[in-house]
């Protein structure tokens, strides 16, 4: 089953790669991406849901922004679940909330039935909240130092791969905007379609997912392992943390604003382009798969030159320069905005990898759990704020003022990051354990 050992030191414990470790990571990629997919997959078809169930725009914005509120609400108890109980426990009980949450939907298809629509979003966001930690932490139980930002970015991967379902297969799969029969259907095919799927998950997840392998593959990963959870103090320490705070406020708003375009994508392109009912869709997929090799790329390249802060920096400036070209183009040409937003996307895609990487560093050896459910908490609960904010402005003014706030606000970002002062921890502490034999001390590896 193993199949790389890595060298013990002065007879301590072996650590050991098992093949294993990505079928983990494969079984976690399709969970997430079920999960976040039903997160973005009634915003893009907005229009047709104000038809059917005769409700506003703003009542159809809930239906993704009930993700980021209840992921404010429960994120405390659901990281505590998942540093104190392991990835496997926290997988279970994710992925069968999502499978009814699936299947509550499946009895919404009424034109009286949004209530229970928003009931069946309520159970899958909370079961979605613990699936958005998790990247971090299984790569630091499963993978070896060499490849955890890698393992961080295909986990992340999972999730924009939901998004990008959300966004692409409820407009191909509704055939018409405006005869509710036929939008009946198709929403009960869209419900149903992802309903069994979920349920099959659960199974293979009962029985495939294995909490952690059998010997711990790095020095990190074997400190770690024995730490009692509690959650007072690991939070006392990350809030105190100005490296950490800072992180957390610039990748805060960045999310913030990637989840407020995310969810008026569908309004923002049909007021520009009347006809661009499937071009949202398509746009929307579009920035979701540029952002998966955004997570891919900026993963691998971490791993093999550890440039955390340049890579920090250098995307933040280039995402703030991509937002205000998309100001200015919006309105142009369509196919200006296609390549636009997938710069977007793939430049917020591998900010959301890099982050998640910096933060297990900078705070290491606190439960990595609760430093990305940090992060994410920050960014879900300003992504409803923002939501707002540009809503308001974009129906009261225009998209400019928007998205120009937005711009606004990623400067602040940027700003945020440049202040942060790098310090590896989790670098020094695997560089320490396998340099002890040649005679480094801890003053000089306190230094990387």
């Amino acid at each position: 089953m193993d199949i790389k050992k890595q060298a013990p030191i002065n007879g301590d414990e072996e650590y050991r790669l098992y093949r294993m470790r990505w079928v983990i990571l494969l079984m976690y990629v399709v969970s997430c991406a079920c999960g976040n997919m039903q997160w973005m997959q009634y915003g893009i078809i907005g229009d047709v849901l104000i038809l059917y169930y005769g409700i506003s725009f703003e009542a159809v914005n809930w239906s993704s922004l009930v993700f980021l509120l209840c992921y404010v609400i429960c994120l405390f108890p659901v990281s505590y679940i998942l540093d104190k109980y392991g990835l496997r426990v926290s997988m279970i009980l994710s992925v069968v909330g999502i499978a009814i949450g699936a299947w509550l939907k499946v009895a919404s298809i009424a034109p009286e039935r949004y209530w229970v629509l928003l009931l069946g979003q309520i159970v899958v966001s909370v079961s979605v909240v613990a699936l958005m930690g998790i990247p971090p932490k299984l790569a630091a139980v499963w993978f070896g130092s060499h490849e955890v930002s890698s393992a961080c970015g295909i986990g992340l991967a999972g999730i924009q791969l939901g998004f990008a379902i959300g966004f692409v297969v409820p407009p191909l799969v509704i055939r018409s905007q405006y005869d509710v029969s036929v939008i009946e259907s198709d929403l009960f095919t869209i419900a149903l379609g992802v309903a069994i799927t979920c349920t099959v998950l659960v199974i293979i997840i009962i029985l495939g997912f294995s909490d952690k392998p059998p010997t711990p593959p790095t020095y990190a990963a074997s400190c770690t392992k024995h730490h009692d959870i509690t959650f007072v103090r690991p939070f006392k320490k990350l809030m105190t943390n100005k490296p950490f705070v800072l992180l957390m406020s610039g990748f805060g708003i960045d999310l913030g604003i990637f989840c407020a375009l995310s969810a008026l994508l569908n309004q923002i392109i049909l007021r520009n382009y009347p006809n661009g009912f499937v071009d949202a869709g398509r746009i929307g997929l579009l920035m979701v798969i540029a952002g998966i090799f955004g997570s891919l790329i900026s993963g691998t390249i971490l791993d093999k030159f550890k440039c955390y802060r340049g890579a920090l920096l250098s995307l933040q400036t280039v995402t703030f320069l991509t937002l205000i070209v998309f100001t200015v183009i919006l309105s142009m040409d369509i196919m200006l905005v296609y390549a636009t937003v997938g710069l977007l996307g793939f430049y917020v895609g591998a900010l959301w990898s890099v982050c998640f990487e910096v933060a297990v560093e900078i705070t290491y050896p606190e439960p990595e759990g609760m430093a990305v459910g940090l992060l994410n908490g920050c960014g879900q609960g300003l992504g409803i704020i923002f939501t707002y904010i540009y809503s308001t402005l974009f129906y009261n003014f225009n998209d400019i003022w928007a998205n120009s706030a937005m711009s606004a606000l990623i400067l602040v970002a940027l700003v945020a990051m440049g202040l942060i002062r790098m310090e590896l921890r989790r670098e020094a502490a695997n560089f320490k354990k396998d340099t002890d034999n040649l005679g480094f001390n801890d003053v000089f590896c306190s230094k990387l």
